[in-house]
């Protein structure tokens, strides 16, 4: 289905009244191994471009790919932390997207168009170690199904979701690393995700940062057959990226990152481009 121009104007409205109160309440999944002070914290806000147009082979994980559906979207992201005090903090991931798919049927594009809010995840992080070169931290997040399914394509999962997490950082004079892994288990079903992602940076100049970042997720406890209600909640990828980061005053830093799909299992295969910018306060 596709919106009318005036529909689409609406639900944009809709959409960007969502970001800005989202940037106002400032308050959770993008975990951080260093715990910000009370009243302290950041957010990212970005717009990512995503293209897809195979997809990975169903039955295996693998590199292999299918020319399939050509997957769109473009989505605005508010991620961040706030710190509360006594080693806690909240932390952030809220999203809404506009999505398109596009596939052939008898020679002709059929185009489905779905936009609004998506699946959003709230975390509350404890510290442990805190140093200056080393930092570990928990978080036990809540992934809450607020993102459609009955659009055509979908913008959620559907079902509610808890996500423990640990986070380890390493700090150098130039560099640094960090590791946040964990489980995603859906509660209604018991399918379970388990997640890795990577990030390491090295100072280039005073300004410039450049970063690796590698994402790695698979599913396990799924059930056979797998009940068609639960069908998205399947995700196997292996996803490496790379960022630049420049400060331009201590709290205010763009970034541009860019990642690819090279491994999965019966789900799109595409590229990324995220462009964005890091306020601390």
């Amino acid at each position: 289905m596709t919106l009318a121009p005036r529909g689409l104007r609406r639900e944009l409205g809709r959409l960007g009244l969502f970001v800005i109160v989202l940037k106002l309440v400032a308050v959770a999944a993008h975990a951080d191994a260093w715990v910000p002070s009370a009243g302290n914290g950041s957010f990212d806000f970005s717009v990512r471009q995503y293209d897809a147009t195979a997809s990975f082979l169903p039955g295996q994980f693998s590199t292999a790919t299918l020319p399939g559906s050509e997957l769109r979207y473009t989505m605005i992201r508010l991620t961040g932390e706030h710190g509360l005090g006594s080693r806690l903090s909240i932390e952030y991931d809220l999203r809404g997207a506009r999505v398109e798919k596009i596939r052939v049927h008898h020679h002709s594009q059929i185009v489905s168009t779905a936009l609004g809010v998506q699946d959003q995840e709230v975390g509350l992080n404890l510290a442990l170690a805190q140093g200056k070169n080393f930092a570990d931290s928990i978080t036990l997040n809540v992934v809450a199904a607020t993102g459609s399914i009955a659009t055509t394509p979908e913008l959620g999962v559907g079902h509610t979701a808890l996500e423990p997490d640990v986070q380890v950082g390493f700090k150098g004079e130039t560099w640094d690393v960090q590791l946040k892994t964990g489980s995603r288990v859906f509660l209604d079903s018991g399918i379970a995700q388990m997640r890795a992602e990577l990030e390491a940076g090295v100072r280039i100049t005073q300004r410039l940062r450049m970063g690796a970042i590698l994402f790695y997720v698979r599913t396990i406890g799924v059930p056979n057959p797998n009940p068609l209600t639960d069908v998205a909640e399947r995700y196997d990828l292996l996803r490496p990226g790379v960022e630049f980061k420049y400060r331009v005053t201590r709290r205010l830093k763009p970034f541009v990152e860019y990642e690819q799909d090279v491994a999965g299992q019966a789900i799109h295969s595409g590229r990324r481009i995220t462009v964005g910018v890091t306020y601390a306060y």
